[in-house]
């Protein structure tokens, strides 16, 4: 930045889609009368909410017998699907409350309303005093889970189902000249200052309608002071709907003092002009929201949200039944529960592992001439692949909830995959027609017969009976993952190995092998998973 002229960096957003408003009743009688609302779509259920939110890339038996360079392209189609779960239902359902609720005292036909806008900015405090409203209806929300595990994923595919920008001329035979913002998606700085904050949020603005708020808002010698007001004023004009802050744990580096400034701001922006805002973050963020945040949690309505892994059960069954139809190998495995389980297993119920590891065991089966899915072959790559995460999965893996909370809190987030080392070594093992069998691979495995071609119809049905199922009648929140089941078999024969040494002989045995408590005592059978107590 210059004296003379104000530089203006490039800065990529989120974006939806932009249309002109159209009208209809929202079917809630304490909504009607408000356009911010009335242009909105329609208040889904959850099938049509499910059905929003599916998606299903182009799959047909025919792909599997093309040749292997060019399946090797199909097979990442993989990481494009999205099954929609009990957990982004009832996420999908508190969203569209939150966004009805904040624009609920906020009509702009009212004569007042303009009024009451200058009033409300007017308590706009830089300094972190956190007013109280009357007028406000808006709602906020946090949303914490372990990176990975698809929160940023799942609230970007829930906030596509609404229009980003809604251009109004006229309501009622009347003239109606704006532009409203349903929803602004940022991420938090990798500072947590408030100013990076406000400039990304000029920034974004600007680049959604064309105007020119980061050159006016920014010039000169602004401080976060004075920025801080013109940011709240911005998202009053534009009638913004909701304000999704998403890396929330970056506050966690700030100086001194900034996050409690930076979520006082927020409580004002809530309070005073009634903007709703939603916050993502990673575990460790948790200690920073967990006390600072709680003039927002007392204010809420609709909860906080503890996005945690899924659970070996019916979740993960529905999950993995809809991943594992895209197969491009040439002999279609069947899911089996030792397939199931072993994937499960790998990747802890993290979807975005699970996603990777599925399509990275693809790759490898093909590049190895196996072409076919085994559980060795899942093992091989996920211990390939995921090795930045070992310390993450070790700390899902904790039965103790109380530790494993400790421990996920004390990790480092988790490092995106990198996919092209392995998609790499499958096109040179192709290349050099390297068919050498995968370390571990299991030659006793029986032949699969082909998988039925997938149908829509069939994606429908699922949908319509996973709308009506348990999954999304129940919150998916836990503190707990399924450990690895231990067959009564296998419990058997640990206890006739182990029947002449007492607990602490076992303990001591395995430690000298780097063995943990937990898992000898696990291997000797003296520990039952969960779901062996559920049956």
């Amino acid at each position: 930045m210059t004296d003379n002229k104000v530089y203006k960096p490039p800065f990529l957003v989120f974006t939806g889609q932009k249309i002109n408003a159209i009208y209809s009743d929202p079917e809630v009688s304490k909504y009607r009368g408000n356009p911010l609302i009335e242009a909105l779509p329609k208040i889904l259920t959850k099938l049509e909410a499910a059905k929003g939110l599916a998606k299903f890339p182009h799959y047909s038996e025919d792909m599997r017998n093309q040749p292997a360079h060019l399946r090797l392209h199909h097979i990442q189609d993989t990481l494009e699907f999205f099954t929609p779960l009990g957990i982004h239902i009832d996420l999908e359902q508190r969203i569209s409350r939150i966004i009805r609720l904040g624009y609920q005292a906020r009509n702009p036909i009212l004569p007042e309303f303009w009024q009451n806008t200058k009033r409300s900015l007017d308590l706009i405090d830089p300094n972190g005093f956190v007013p109280r409203s009357p007028r406000s209806t808006a709602k906020s929300m946090t949303i914490i889970g372990l990176s990975g595990i698809g929160k940023s994923t799942g609230v970007e595919e829930i906030l596509l189902l609404y229009p980003q920008i809604i251009n109004h001329s006229c309501y009622l035979n009347k003239n109606l000249n704006l532009r409203q913002i349903v929803w602004l998606k940022l991420d938090c700085p990798h500072d947590g200052s408030i100013k990076g904050l406000c400039i990304n949020f000029f920034q974004a603005v600007d680049d959604l309608l064309g105007t020119q708020y980061y050159t006016r808002y920014t010039k000169g010698r602004q401080t976060v002071d004075d920025m801080i007001p013109n940011m709240a004023r911005v998202a009053s004009i534009q009638s913004l709907g909701m304000l999704v802050i998403d890396e929330i744990q970056n506050l966690s580096l700030a100086k001194s003092g900034g996050c409690q400034k930076m979520l006082n701001f927020f409580v004002q922006l809530i309070n005073t002009i009634g903007l709703p805002v939603i916050l993502v973050g990673t575990y460790k963020a948790w200690s920073v929201l967990s006390s600072e945040f709680r003039q927002i949690r007392r204010g809420t309505g609709q909860g906080d949200f503890v996005w945690d892994t899924m659970k070996e059960d019916e979740t993960w069954q529905t999950f993995v039944k809809s991943l594992w139809r895209y197969q491009y190998v040439q002999i279609a495995s069947p899911l089996t529960p030792e397939l199931s389980h072993t994937l499960y297993y790998e990747c802890q119920g993290i979807t975005d592992f699970a996603a990777k590891i599925y399509m990275l065991a693809q790759v490898r089966a093909v590049s190895s001439g196996k072409e076919r899915i085994t559980a060795s072959i899942i093992k091989s790559v996920a211990k390939d692949c995921l090795r930045t995460a070992t310390k993450v999965l070790n700390a899902l893996k904790e039965k103790d909830t109380d530790k494993k909370l400790r421990l996920l809190m004390d990790c480092e987030d988790v490092k995106p995959i990198d996919l092209e080392p392995f998609i790499e070594e499958g096109i040179e093992r192709l290349a050099n027609e390297d068919s050498s069998s995968v370390i571990g691979e299991d030659q006793s495995d029986s032949e699969s017969s082909p998988s039925e071609e997938i149908k829509q119809t069939e994606h429908s049905q699922e949908l319509s009976e996973l709308a009506n199922s348990k999954i999304l009648k129940e919150k998916e929140i836990s503190s707990t993952s399924v450990p690895i089941k231990v067959t009564q078999k296998s419990r058997t024969s640990n206890k006739q190995t182990d029947s002449k040494h007492t607990l602490p002989e076992i303990v001591a045995k395995k430690a000298s092998t780097g063995v943990s408590c937990y898992e000898a005592l696990k291997e000797a059978g003296y520990i039952k998973s969960v779901s062996e107590y559920q049956l």
